[in-house]
Protein backbone atom coordinates (compact mmCIF):
# COMPACT_ATOMS: atom_id res chain seq x y z
CA UNK A 1 0.00 0.00 0.00
CA UNK A 2 1.85 2.85 -1.41
CA UNK A 3 -0.68 5.39 0.24
CA UNK A 4 -1.34 4.08 3.95
CA UNK A 5 0.93 6.81 5.37
CA UNK A 6 -1.85 9.56 4.26
CA UNK A 7 -4.75 7.56 5.31
CA UNK A 8 -3.28 7.10 8.39
CA UNK A 9 -2.94 10.66 9.41
CA UNK A 10 -6.25 11.55 7.76
CA UNK A 11 -7.37 9.45 10.54
CA UNK A 12 -5.19 11.14 13.15
CA UNK A 13 -5.70 14.52 12.09
CA UNK A 14 -9.75 13.49 12.40
CA UNK A 15 -9.31 11.91 15.71
CA UNK A 16 -8.21 14.95 16.86
CA UNK A 17 -10.35 17.08 15.51
CA UNK A 18 -13.44 15.19 16.49
CA UNK A 19 -11.97 15.27 20.20
CA UNK A 20 -13.39 19.13 19.90
CA UNK A 21 -16.94 17.64 19.70
CA UNK A 22 -16.41 15.22 22.02
CA UNK A 23 -15.75 15.29 26.11
CA UNK A 24 -13.85 12.76 27.52
CA UNK A 25 -10.29 13.33 26.51
CA UNK A 26 -9.79 10.05 24.81
CA UNK A 27 -9.88 10.36 20.83
CA UNK A 28 -6.90 12.67 21.13
CA UNK A 29 -4.67 10.15 22.15
CA UNK A 30 -6.04 8.14 19.03
CA UNK A 31 -4.80 10.78 16.75
CA UNK A 32 -1.72 10.33 18.28
CA UNK A 33 -1.28 6.85 17.45
CA UNK A 34 -2.61 6.93 13.96
CA UNK A 35 0.00 9.90 13.80
CA UNK A 36 2.33 7.87 14.61
CA UNK A 37 1.47 5.24 12.70
CA UNK A 38 1.43 7.17 9.36
CA UNK A 39 5.21 8.11 9.97
CA UNK A 40 5.94 4.56 10.68
CA UNK A 41 4.63 3.52 7.20
CA UNK A 42 7.37 5.82 5.82
CA UNK A 43 9.41 2.89 6.96
CA UNK A 44 9.24 -0.02 3.99
CA UNK A 45 8.49 -2.80 6.15
CA UNK A 46 5.51 -1.14 8.36
CA UNK A 47 4.13 0.39 5.12
CA UNK A 48 3.83 -3.02 3.94
CA UNK A 49 1.83 -4.83 6.52
CA UNK A 50 -1.32 -4.28 7.16
CA UNK A 51 -1.39 -5.92 10.87
CA UNK A 52 2.09 -4.23 11.90
CA UNK A 53 0.47 -0.93 10.92
CA UNK A 54 -2.56 -2.04 13.09
CA UNK A 55 0.12 -2.76 16.04
CA UNK A 56 1.96 0.77 15.75
CA UNK A 57 -1.61 2.37 15.99
CA UNK A 58 -2.59 0.12 19.15
CA UNK A 59 0.09 -0.02 20.75
CA UNK A 60 1.13 3.82 20.31
CA UNK A 61 -2.55 5.00 20.78
CA UNK A 62 -2.11 3.12 24.55
CA UNK A 63 1.07 4.29 25.25
CA UNK A 64 -0.23 7.90 24.52
CA UNK A 65 -3.28 7.18 26.40
CA UNK A 66 -1.72 5.88 29.35
CA UNK A 67 1.11 8.03 30.02
CA UNK A 68 0.19 11.07 28.00
CA UNK A 69 -3.24 12.18 29.41
CA UNK A 70 -2.86 12.88 32.62
CA UNK A 71 -0.30 15.79 31.82
CA UNK A 72 -1.78 17.03 28.43
CA UNK A 73 -5.37 16.98 30.98
CA UNK A 74 -3.76 19.60 33.13
CA UNK A 75 -2.71 21.94 30.19
CA UNK A 76 -5.98 21.54 28.09
CA UNK A 77 -8.34 21.94 31.19
CA UNK A 78 -11.31 24.62 31.64
CA UNK A 79 -11.76 26.80 34.14
CA UNK A 80 -13.80 29.47 33.14
CA UNK A 81 -16.93 27.86 34.58
CA UNK A 82 -15.64 25.80 37.22
CA UNK A 83 -15.99 27.83 40.81
CA UNK A 84 -13.00 28.09 42.63
CA UNK A 85 -10.60 26.96 39.53
CA UNK A 86 -10.05 30.05 38.23
CA UNK A 87 -6.74 31.90 39.38
CA UNK A 88 -7.45 34.95 41.79
CA UNK A 89 -4.93 37.54 39.98
CA UNK A 90 -6.56 36.49 36.43
CA UNK A 91 -10.37 37.07 37.62
CA UNK A 92 -9.55 40.38 39.13
CA UNK A 93 -10.49 38.90 42.74
CA UNK A 94 -9.58 41.81 45.10
CA UNK A 95 -8.77 44.52 42.28
CA UNK A 96 -11.25 47.55 42.33
CA UNK A 97 -13.41 48.44 39.64
CA UNK A 98 -16.25 51.40 38.91
CA UNK A 99 -19.28 50.76 39.48
CA UNK A 100 -21.48 51.77 36.07
CA UNK A 101 -25.08 50.81 36.90
CA UNK A 102 -26.39 50.27 40.72
CA UNK A 103 -25.58 47.12 41.70
CA UNK A 104 -27.57 45.21 44.95
CA UNK A 105 -27.51 41.41 45.93
CA UNK A 106 -30.64 40.99 44.45
CA UNK A 107 -29.99 43.02 41.40
CA UNK A 108 -27.54 43.12 39.04
CA UNK A 109 -25.68 46.15 37.39
CA UNK A 110 -22.74 46.77 35.79
CA UNK A 111 -19.19 47.47 36.61
CA UNK A 112 -16.13 48.64 34.31
CA UNK A 113 -13.06 46.63 35.06
CA UNK A 114 -10.04 46.03 32.51
CA UNK A 115 -11.24 48.83 30.27
CA UNK A 116 -14.74 46.79 29.55
CA UNK A 117 -18.40 46.73 31.58
CA UNK A 118 -19.27 43.52 33.56
CA UNK A 119 -22.37 42.14 35.16
CA UNK A 120 -21.80 42.50 38.55
CA UNK A 121 -23.87 42.22 41.99
CA UNK A 122 -23.15 42.88 45.75
CA UNK A 123 -22.23 41.30 48.48
CA UNK A 124 -24.64 43.16 50.18
CA UNK A 125 -26.31 46.57 50.67
CA UNK A 126 -26.36 48.51 47.18
CA UNK A 127 -23.38 50.24 45.57
CA UNK A 128 -25.10 53.54 43.65
CA UNK A 129 -22.91 54.31 39.85
CA UNK A 130 -19.99 56.36 40.68
CA UNK A 131 -18.81 54.06 43.71
CA UNK A 132 -15.58 52.18 43.49
CA UNK A 133 -15.87 48.25 44.21
CA UNK A 134 -13.80 45.83 45.05
CA UNK A 135 -14.50 42.61 43.42
CA UNK A 136 -15.05 39.56 45.68
CA UNK A 137 -15.26 36.52 43.33
CA UNK A 138 -16.05 35.71 40.21
CA UNK A 139 -19.05 33.48 39.21
CA UNK A 140 -19.72 32.03 36.27
CA UNK A 141 -19.57 35.33 34.04
CA UNK A 142 -20.67 37.69 36.74
CA UNK A 143 -18.25 39.59 39.10
CA UNK A 144 -19.53 40.18 42.78
CA UNK A 145 -18.30 42.82 44.80
CA UNK A 146 -18.25 45.09 47.52
CA UNK A 147 -18.03 48.89 48.66
CA UNK A 148 -14.75 50.71 49.23
CA UNK A 149 -15.62 53.64 48.92
CA UNK A 150 -17.90 54.39 51.50
CA UNK A 151 -21.24 55.29 49.09
CA UNK A 152 -22.65 51.80 50.08
CA UNK A 153 -26.77 51.87 51.19
CA UNK A 154 -28.63 49.98 53.13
Amino acid sequence: MQESWLIWALIGVACIGLEMLMPGFVIFFFGLGALATALACLIPPVGDNTWLQILVFSASSVVSLVFLRKRFSRVFEGTVFIPGKADPEESGVGQGCDVVETVSGDKSGRVRFRGTTWTARSTGGTIPAGARARIVSLEGMTYVVESISGKEEA
